[in-house]
């Protein structure tokens, strides 16, 4: 006959024929207890499961999590833990005990890396206040010294400026009219043009480590985004969890909160023509900011769609399917895109539109105007023979 072995919050118990033929307790410590029935859940062995186990013998052992042993131990907890002289007090304080242990242990095991990779987002955002901070002042400072020499960007300026110093040590330097440096300050400069370029590679560092762990972390919202573009949204959401229970609606405005509190307020107090805005961060996405500006609105919705249903795949299951989702949203993109576009066109002096209201007509009494919003009504005129403004 089988044994079946079985595990509870008191300790392992072997089975047969419907009886308790041995066991082994567990001391109460409510971790221990917590990680030793998750290792049992798993499969893999531990001190008391080995043990029992031992005792015995040559018994053909069935120790599935989900064996006969398993229902009979959760029906007869309480008549087994009486048995084994534990009280009911204790072992309520014990179940409660360990049901927060296993909590723990859960949120711990489960910890997603999304907040990681808002805190990276966040730290290359603050990276480029400092970086472009200190690049201007790096500019104005080398400017002094060579200011005839150009070179646009910054990260390979500081390099330069790090490992020639001064503007002598420069290709093709023949003269200029900047200030001379000595020795010291030539050695400040560099010393903070390196370190300028060293914050550029840690930013390359950063941004290469957030497009790895969003594709692992998130690859059906890096998909549709790009991975900096998906890892800001996920900044502002706080969590991938609260991304992927957010309505399309509100993932739509993430990051134009100031823009709808200003729209609530101008409504509430009554003023025409308030809009509430269309987009927030997804406006740097290249189809919502390269397309007309009557189709970004339509455009944004669908986006944002996609993204929601991206972030619950990745949240709920992980799997990537990006690319169903990118060619879905191409083709409506394109029949959004297909549609005529509603924009009016602007009057201009060279298309020789005006509107259809005039704003007043052109009359001589003289040498006269009368405009329809010129003066305060009346005659101005110098004479019986003299042109003037007469409103009409």
């Amino acid at each position: 006959m089988v044994v079946y072995v079985g595990i509870c919050p008191i300790g392992v118990f072997a089975l047969k024929d419907g009886k308790i033929i041995d066991s082994v307790l567990f001391p109460k410590d409510p971790l221990m207890i917590s990680e030793k029935m998750e290792l049992f859940s798993q499969g893999e062995g531990f001190e008391e499961l080995d043990e029992l186990i031992l005792k015995l013998g040559e018994e053909e052992v069935d120790r599935s999590p989900q064996n006969p042993a398993a229902g009979y131990l959760k029906k007869n907890l309480r008549m087994l833990a009486i048995g084994k002289g534990v009280q009911p007090a204790d072992l309520n304080k014990l179940l409660s005990q360990i049901g927060i242990a296993k909590s723990r242990q859960t949120i711990k095991t489960k910890e997603r890396k999304d907040r990681l990779i808002v805190q990276v987002v966040s730290a290359v955002g603050d990276l480029d206040k400092i970086l472009n901070t200190m690049s201007e002042r790096m500019r104005e400072w080398f400017g002094l010294h060579y200011p005839e020499f150009r070179l646009r960007d910054h990260f390979r300026l500081a390099k330069k400026i790090a490992k020639y110093g001064h503007r002598k040590n420069f290709e093709d330097f023949k003269e200029s009219m900047g200030v001379e440096l000595t020795e010291e300050d030539e050695m400040v400069l560099k010393t903070y043009a390196e370190n300028l370029a060293n914050l550029y590679k840690q930013r390359e560092v950063m941004e290469k480590y957030l497009d790895k762990t969003t594709k692992e972390e998130m690859p059906n919202l890096r998909g549709m985004l790009g991975g900096t573009l998906a890892a800001r949204l996920l900044s502002k959401a706080g969590t991938l969890e609260r991304l992927a229970k957010m309505p399309s609606s509100k993932l739509q405005l993430l990051g134009s909160e100031k823009s709808v509190f200003r729209f609530m307020k101008e409504k509430k107090q009554g003023i025409k023509g308030a809009k509430i805005p269309k987009f927030g961060i997804l406006f740097t996405h290249p189809d919502i900011s390269g397309s007309p500006h009557d189709k970004r609105g339509k455009i944004a919705r669908l986006l944002a769609s996609k993204c929601t249903m991206a972030a619950r795949m990745d949240y709920y299951s992980n799997d990537d399917r990006s690319a169903e989702l990118l060619k879905d949203y191409h083709v409506k993109r394109d029949v959004v895109l297909a549609q005529k576009s509603k924009d009016k066109p602007k009057n201009t002096k060279d298309s020789g539109s005006v509107s259809n209201k005039p704003r007043g007509n052109f009359s001589r009494g003289g040498s006269g105007y009368s405009g329809g919003n010129r003066g305060s009504g009346g005659r101005r005129s110098g004479g019986k023979n003299r042109g003037g403004w007469r409103r009409r």
